[in-house]
């Protein structure tokens, strides 16, 4: 009886963890299974797919003045694992059926590197980062800006996503390179 109860109660904190969102301008796909994320700015920023589901302490980061599109695009059927970062000032898409492991993080952006200027005083420079569908990238990898991977890629454990990695490919390493294809 009290495994029910506490099934009930979570349950219960699923259904106002998603009216809370909704009430704040996150776009909500049907079904979306949403544990204690983050949001901690612009949530009218944030689209999710159907049946998306977030782990607990995921932060979805969105900064910049309110655009006409989500900075950050989570198709539907995507899994996001514990302790994942996705930080986006122009966009940042990710496919439908992917799996994303714990601790990874994704950006579109870094910062200027001028020496004529100290670092935090330098725009930031941006660009569309994308994970395309059936994607799998293991934990602790790291996407960074302008990158694109393709449909059913695999990113490996660890791995630092610095360049486009083609459809169907497994890569690993820092930086990631292709290792292989998928069998």
């Amino acid at each position: 009886m009290t495994e029910r109860i506490y099934q009930i109660w979570c349950g219960c904190l699923r259904r106002l963890r998603r009216q809370s969102l909704s009430l704040r301008g996150v776009k909500l796909g049907q079904r979306c299974w949403i544990q204690a994320i983050e949001i901690p700015r612009n949530p009218w920023d944030v689209a999710l797919g159907d049946e998306v589901a977030l782990d607990h302490h995921v932060t979805l980061l969105a900064t910049g003045a309110r655009q006409a599109a989500p900075r950050i695009r989570i198709g539907a059927h995507t899994y996001i694992n514990r302790f994942t970062m996705l930080d986006a000032s122009d966009s940042i898409t990710i496919g439908q059926r992917c799996m994303i492991g714990p601790n990874c993080y994704l950006t579109d952006h870094d910062h200027g590197t001028r020496a004529d200027s100290e670092i935090r005083l330098q725009p930031l420079r941006s660009s569309p980062t994308q994970i395309g569908d059936d994607v799998w990238m293991g934990a602790g990898a790291i996407v960074l800006k302008g990158v694109s991977v393709g449909d059913g890629a695999v990113i490996g454990a660890g791995a630092v996503v610095t360049h486009d990695i083609p459809a169907g490919t497994v890569a690993m390493g820092v930086p990631a390179c292709v290792v292989g294809k998928r069998q």
